[in-house]
């Protein structure tokens, strides 16, 4: 391939492998992007304090305010985290970053082991509010 285009060949490949990856992470941008804007097609963008307000009933306001923190760097600046989302499948975060980044830093802020969090129960779905419930089984 190099030869082709009178440049070393590994630098054929090194141009052919990056140009591959941006077009793979600009598809993935984009992807997300649209996922986003038809999340906030179909349902209103809370602020912090309606969303806050949302959970009261159902959570600890500072396992409200860590999940709405948390789920926004994901989201912004197309949506905000609105109780009922999905964390998974309508806002596209990834499960590594529930199961493990989460959990660790939230223990990590309370001053307790993330073995403390009980397992997740088995008929809740992944919601900003399930999630925020869960948080304060620890």
């Amino acid at each position: 391939m190099g030869a082709l285009l009178g440049v070393p060949e590994w630098l054929a490949l090194g141009d052919f492998v990056l140009g591959a990856l941006g077009l793979w992470l600009g598809l993935g941008a984009w992807l997300l992007r649209r996922a986003h804007r038809r999340v906030a097609a179909r349902r209103p963008n809370p602020t912090e304090a309606e969303t806050l307000d949302m959970m009261a009933r159902d959570t600890s306001p500072e396992a409200a305010r860590f999940v709405w923190t948390q789920a926004l760097r994901y989201v912004e600046p197309q949506l905000t985290p609105h109780p009922d989302d999905d964390l998974i499948k309508d806002l596209c975060i990834d499960d590594d970053d529930l199961g493990m980044d989460w959990p660790q830093e939230w223990a990590d802020q309370r001053g307790f082991s993330m073995q403390a969090l009980p397992e997740w129960p088995k008929d809740w779905t992944p919601t900003v509010r399930n999630y925020a419930r869960w948080l304060d089984l620890a």
